[in-house]
């Protein structure tokens, strides 16, 4: 999903709809948390990824829209003392990273 201009957000902006691409694609870079949202896990996951012309794309990685040819490789680090949570700012009506 890729930000895109919504004039009735708070903000401007939102996430529109789920961006599919036809394969193969090649992942080359990401970057996400893994969150707890309402005492439930919450992976929030941003990609860059490159099609078959070299043509450079992101976005929200989505569950169940990415498929995987052979591998992805992916390093995940444990931050200790700190509560990694999403939780719902009525400031901005979106659901925001909040470590404490």
């Amino acid at each position: 999903m890729n930000l895109v201009p919504k004039e009735d957000a708070k903000v401007g902006a939102g996430y529109g709809d789920v961006l599919q691409k036809d394969g193969p694609v090649e992942f080359l870079n990401g970057t996400g948390v893994v969150c707890q949202n309402n005492n439930d896990y919450d992976t929030h996951f941003h990609a860059t990824m490159c099609d078959a012309s070299g043509q450079v794309f992101g976005g929200h990685i989505v569950k169940g829209y990415t498929p995987t040819l052979t591998t992805v490789d992916l390093l995940i680090f444990e931050i200790k003392n700190i509560e990694m949570l999403r939780v719902y700012d009525e400031e901005t009506d979106l659901t925001q990273f909040l470590p404490k």
